[in-house]
């Protein structure tokens, strides 16, 4: 198996999952549960010191933050996002549930629509239905 053939198995084997960044421990909590809710079959918090590393290494389908701690630098985690192909949730202060669990489910959708393989090119093409010309004699 090639280095290539091992990143891509990796790829197709990574979890459906979420990365929670520096959230205090009540948001923290609220997130968990819509996490679960949207079928999320891993929640991994981190702090801002391994947020890269963590977030490389699991490829989380959407990064969670807090406003406060997104407006640190928010065009370096816009970044990080893209190279990853996840999306990014920002979590205000008293935001209700309801708001989390759309903007979460928006954003896994959003991740997996990234993560689709281009389709395949063919020397085949679908003929669209339709009248049909009689053929020449």
């Amino acid at each position: 198996m090639t280095h290539d053939d091992d990143e891509a198995t990796k790829a197709v084997n990574t979890p459906r999952s979420v990365l929670l960044v520096g959230s205090a421990e009540a948001l923290a909590a609220r997130c968990r549960g819509m996490c679960l809710r949207a079928r999320v079959m891993l929640i991994v918090e981190s702090d801002l010191a391994a947020l890269t590393n963590t977030a490389v290494e699991r490829k989380p389908l959407a990064l969670l933050f807090p406003d406060d701690i997104y407006a640190f630098d928010s065009a370096e985690f816009d970044a990080l996002a893209r190279d990853i192909q996840a999306a990014v949730v920002t979590l205000e202060p008293g935001v209700t549930d309801e708001v989390i669990e759309a903007r979460l489910s928006e954003a896994l959708l959003r991740a997996e629509l990234l993560r689709q393989p281009e389709p395949s090119s063919s020397r085949y093409v679908l003929v669209p239905d339709g009248p049909r010309r009689s053929k020449r004699r």
